[in-house]
């Protein structure tokens, strides 16, 4: 009997596996399959993990969650797997248009993941379809049939392998290496390589007298802060429900305060408030249509894009239309429909273009989070930079799956990629009540803004001393990286990734991106004129694909096409 060793049991991992049993009940093939995953709960993963704090939250509405669709019952060799309800269903949700968008804590989705897990394993576990080995899988080899994999001292052969194992450690920056190797020895100072879990920092929050450095201004940054600042001495209190405006109250002094910084120092901008601002930013369907008809035509059989202009050109003409008709609620303007067209041309090719149009990001930082506050909020009007990333955000999809697998040259999709996480500080940033927590943080001189951007920063002898560009310093203990790693294959120190890339297992489509995998997610790879029988899905496969970030590709067509050329291939 044909055996395959699935990596990693996320999100991915747990839908690859449903749709796996899918297929093979409609084709009756048997195979016995073998998932490794070393957390304490298969099918949320570490990201998703169910024990961790209410503190985590997701950066996406609950109600885009509805495309986490229910599983059908599946029967296959005598044994019934059960249905399981879509995640709405699953949570009772319900909300209307006008209410403000909710984002649950992370963990409550991991609850979601593992349970819908159990149920198809409890299914299964005992009619030796499935077996789940809870290790992580150190090295694999080629055997004479297939593979040996090995974990934890033992071994295991199989015909294929599926890797679905998501965020790896990659090499750490030269500054995070002269950090640790500073703060050695020392007890009073502390270097924390990674956010997560945030539990690690339980013997800090309620200490006084702190200063915490935070390397990085993103999602990461504000899940520490808010670990750190839910404490015995302080919490956070909505102060109006329209505006999601907070304060910080403290209940006894703590004198802890959290200086943030980055390389570019600009904040995220929230997600509108709810369903009905956020459609003043979605597409029509029949623009959708055209866009994909678009990228279609010049990305695959016979590619025909030799630069970016095939993908910016026709989003720009949605993005302007969308900015033309919310003339009522945008900044003024006596601009064509046109010129608009044009302007967006010259934003999306230059990071630093300026115009009337567009937020002045020179300005006091505290200001620019209220403004983008109120553009979410529906409540101020709305740069041309701000609408063009919302509707860069409902377009997303439509680029993750036309680009995806594509014919384009290397350099094109880096071009492409690089674009896709500029847009990140919008498409994927926080809901506005993150953002308003910060403001309240300031307020309440437990956060500092004045070194976001680019501090110069020395050791010293009680930590490290911070420089903003006005002269002001400020010195901290503790510092924490909340930069997460690219996945830049080529600098993965994960001992399975480095052990195929030596093996030549794996090998990435470009020197900064991750593995060639073919539409099915097959490795475009050969050992001695052997076809090798490895696939990978999400985030190690970027360049390849697009979108490997976004939790709700985990339950995409990718997966599908998988499973699909898996078991016709059988």
């Amino acid at each position: 009997m044909r055996k395959l060793a699935i990596i990693g049991l996320g999100p991915r991992g747990l839908f690859a596996l449903e749709e796996l049993l899918k297929q093979l009940a409609q084709t009756k093939s048997k195979i016995k399959i073998f998932g490794f995953e070393s957390t304490d709960f298969p099918g949320a993963g570490p990201v998703w993990n169910p024990k961790q704090p209410n503190s985590n939250w997701i950066n996406i509405t609950e109600r885009l969650l509805d495309q986490i669709k229910e599983r059908p019952e599946i029967n296959l060799f005598g044994t019934t797997v059960s249905a399981f309800p879509s995640y709405h269903d699953w949570c009772d949700f319900s909300l209307k248009a006008f209410e403000k968008d909710r984002f649950p804590p992370r963990n409550k989705l991991g609850e979601y993941l593992n349970q819908r897990f159990e149920s198809v394993h409890s299914a299964i576990k005992d009619n030796q379809i499935f077996e789940l080995i809870k290790a992580k899988v150190q090295t694999i080899d080629c055997a004479d049939d297939g593979f040996e994999l090995n974990y934890g001292g033992e071994t295991l052969q199989c015909h294929d392998v599926l890797l679905t194992i998501g965020h790896q450690p990659t090499n750490i920056s030269d500054q995070l290496k002269q950090w640790k190797q500073f703060a050695k020895n020392k007890t009073a100072l502390k270097v924390y390589e990674d956010t997560y879990p945030v539990q690690q920092f339980k013997a800090l929050k309620n200490k006084t007298n702190m200063f915490v450095g935070i390397r990085g201004f993103g999602l990461t940054m504000v899940d520490a802060m808010r670990y750190l600042t839910i404490n015995n001495y302080g919490n956070f209190k909505i102060m109006d429900e329209d505006t999601l405006q907070t304060c910080y109250y403290k209940v006894k002094p703590q004198n802890l305060k959290l200086i943030p910084f980055s390389l570019d120092g600009l904040p995220l901008a929230p997600k509108p408030y709810n369903k009905i601002t956020d459609n003043w930013y979605s597409p029509r369907n029949e623009e959708i249509e055209t866009l994909k008809n678009a990228i279609i035509t010049s990305t695959q059989s016979n590619p025909t894009a030799s630069d970016i202009n095939f993908l910016l050109q026709p989003f720009s003409k949605i993005a302007a239309r969308v900015f033309f008709d919310l003339y009522d609620k945008s900044v003024t303007h006596q601009s064509t429909k046109k010129e608009i067209e044009t302007l967006i041309l010259h934003f999306l090719k230059n990071d630093d273009y300026q115009h009337p149009l567009i937020q002045d990001n020179s300005i006091n930082t505290y200001d620019l989070i209220k403004k983008y506050i109120h553009m979410a909020l529906g409540k101020a009007p709305v740069t041309l930079d701000f609408c063009v990333w919302q509707v860069w955000r409902h377009c997303q999809p439509t680029f993750y799956r036309t680009l995806s697998h594509s014919n384009l040259d290397d350099e094109l999709m880096e071009d492409i990629i690089a674009l896709d996480e500029r847009s990140k500080r919008f498409t994927y940033g926080p809901p506005i009540e993150s953002m308003q927590q910060i403001l309240a943080l300031v307020d309440a001189d437990v956060l500092s803004l004045d070194f976001v951007n680019d501090p110069a920063i020395e050791t010293i002898e009680n930590g490290w001393k911070l420089t903003n560009y006005n002269g002001k310093t400020i010195s901290v203990s503790v510092m924490i990286n909340s930069v997460l790693d690219s996945p830049k294959l080529v600098d993965v120190t994960s001992p399975l990734v480095v052990d195929m890339l030596k093996n030549e297992f794996i090998k990435p489509i470009h020197n900064d991106l991750g593995i060639a995998t073919e539409n099915d997610g097959h490795v475009k790879s050969k050992i001695k004129d052997k076809t090798l029988t490895i696939s990978v899905l999400g985030r190690l496969a970027k360049g390849s694909v697009l979108g490997v970030d976004a939790v709700l590709e985990c339950f995409g067509p990718r997966i599908k096409d998988w499973a699909a050329g898996y078991v016709k291939h059988l």
